[in-house]
């Protein structure tokens, strides 16, 4: 399975040479010995390189907007379920604290390598009309394409608003400018994009082509995007898709199986990136050559110091209150909800269970006291709760359930090739169970909910339980903060269940997020980077930044 990854991996980031580095060194190239138009696009295989390349400035391993390094750290601290470590990257530390401007490095990053994405979404879309292959390829390419170019929007929309808008390649320097459009606009796009990937993708992909994207991540991503939107109405409808044939999606019974690398592209699995060991481990960061690494390397920014790791976070006092505060039925073969024990680590004797071991044959009281130097730095500001129910270290996204030593450290013999999962089945229950509550279609939000109860081990809840809208979102809040932690999607949903900056900031007080004293409206966005205001004339500043 893992060699199938060389199509979205090493061998195709030969195209990294010809779509340059971004749209404007792409502009400058007049080297003779480069690259051109007319040496590389001949036949499907440039194809397949150029669409293999639009992928890499999403999914790189250590930056990009799922890059361990920026991305996935920097979405994932502006949730209220993980307390970041101070003292670690100042990029982070800026975005998480709601500290960042338009001079944000990360997010300067993360912009720029979604328009990466979009350049040679465009750059293919532009070319292949012309390239000797049959129709029906062409077809496939082209809805692929279009659905990296709607991700990419999506994204854009989702995090920074109104944004210049480029669906066709840059042939000059002054096309580079461009005016920003409305947020409704950008949101227009992706609905666009996502619909015409959505009829052209196949169902299925076969065992060599797993990690290309599918019509069913196409559909989740344009359910989404109309929750955005607030028009629950199409997305309810555009969810159901994925639970009627030719779709066969269902949760696995392990939920921990989401997570490590012993089921992957499963029943549960919408979009993933695949990881192998292949490229240079330790090679340069943020390179596109034929060598680059294509490890995970997410474990070694979560795990703790005993598990090489470099430890950057650990779960927040309103995340573990959430957790514990429903046991399961009595008889159950754990005390709390099986998610519980696959997203994080305690010492489960202070909890009333017998202690288990992670990595080697490690105790809970060697990993804490390994990173206790780090978690001092949390006080005074944040008082980290370690005396109520004791304390806690993420386990989810590490490789703590591997039983080697060093595993968290990718420097070591062992580094993660575990994927990553973008998208679960899980999450469209849940948001599908959201728009049907919206639409008070509350028999099906009752019935959504229940299966990720019932998965969890917990009691299903009944239409007593859950009588009215008001009931059903705060449950639907409640599942979607346990299932989905530290899989960056708790800030969009914070951002949309709470409408005005007061709301929000007295949300994010009550649950100890760090930086929530100095919230404000401005931060539901962030800033259009001041490197996008200075090349790009037309360019102006979101007006919450003004």
């Amino acid at each position: 399975m893992k060699k199938s990854f060389k199509y979205i991996g090493a061998l195709t980031l030969v195209l990294a040479a010809a779509t340059g580095c971004n749209e404007k060194n792409f502009l400058k190239q007049d080297n003779p010995n480069q690259i051109t138009d007319a040496t590389f696009w001949k036949d499907e295989s440039s194809v397949s390189a150029a669409l293999g390349a639009t992928y890499s400035p999403l999914r790189s391993s250590l930056y990009g907007y799922w890059g361990s390094f920026q991305g996935i750290q920097d979405i994932n601290a502006l949730g209220d379920d993980v307390f970041t470590l101070p003292g670690e990257e100042p990029g982070t530390w800026a975005v998480g604290t709601f500290s960042n401007d338009e001079n944000n490095g990360d997010l300067s990053s993360i912009f720029s390598n979604i328009y990466k994405c979009i350049h040679r979404a465009n750059l293919l879309l532009s070319k292949i009309g012309d390239v000797n292959m049959p129709d029906d390829k062409k077809k496939l390419y082209m809805a692929e394409a279009k659905f990296l170019r709607g991700l990419s929007y999506y994204l854009l929309a989702s995090n920074w608003g109104g944004v210049p808008l480029r669906t066709t390649p840059l042939e000059t320097t002054e096309g580079y400018a461009t005016p920003c459009s409305t947020k409704e606009q950008v949101w227009q796009q992706v609905v666009a994009d996502l619909t015409d990937a959505q009829t052209g993708l196949p169902v299925k992909r076969d065992a060599k082509e797993q990690g290309r994207v599918t019509s069913g991540a196409a559909i989740a991503y344009l359910g989404k995007a109309y929750m955005f939107m607030e028009d629950y109405q199409k997305a309810e409808a555009t969810f159901d898709l994925l639970f009627k044939s030719p779709y066969a999606y269902d949760l696995v019974d392990n939920y921990e199986d989401n997570f490590t690398d012993k089921n992957e592209f499963n029943i549960e699995s919408v979009f993933e990136w695949t990881f192998a060991p292949i490229g240079d481990q330790y090679g340069a960061w943020n390179t596109e050559t034929p060598n680059s690494p294509m490890y995970n390397y997410l474990p070694q920014f979560i795990g703790p110091p005993a598990g090489g790791g470099w430890f950057k976070y650990v779960p927040s006092n309103y995340l573990v209150k959430e957790f514990v505060k429903e046991k399961r039925p009595d008889g159950s073969d754990t005390k709390f909800d099986k998610r519980m024990y696959a997203s994080l680590m305690w010492k489960y004797s202070k909890l009333g269970e017998t202690d288990v071991t992670w990595y080697d044959g490690k105790t809970f009281d060697q990993l804490w006291n390994s990173a206790l130097s780090k978690t001092v730095r949390l006080y005074p500001d944040v008082a980290l709760d370690t005396t109520t129910n004791g304390r806690f270290l993420i386990k989810k996204g590490t490789s703590a359930w591997r039983s080697v030593a060093n595993a968290d450290n990718y420097w070591g013999p062992t580094p993660s090739t575990a994927n990553y999962r973008v998208m679960r089945f899980a999450e469209i229950v849940l948001l599908r169970a959201e728009a049907a509550a919206q639409n008070g279609n509350n028999g099906k939000a009752i019935t959504d909910i229940g299966r990720i109860r019932q998965r969890a081990g917990l009691k299903v809840k009944t239409a007593a339980d859950l009588p009215g809208k008001t009931e059903l979102m705060a449950e639907i809040d409640h599942q979607k903060l346990l299932e989905l932690f530290f899989e960056q999607n708790r800030v969009y949903d914070i951002r949309r269940w709470n409408k005005n900056a007061t709301q929000m900031s007295a949300m994010l007080k009550a649950h100890e997020k760090q930086g929530a004293n100095v919230f404000q409206a401005k931060h539901y966005v962030f800033p259009i980077p001041d490197g996008e205001l200075k090349s790009n004339p037309k360019a102006t500043q979101n007006d919450l930044w003004k």
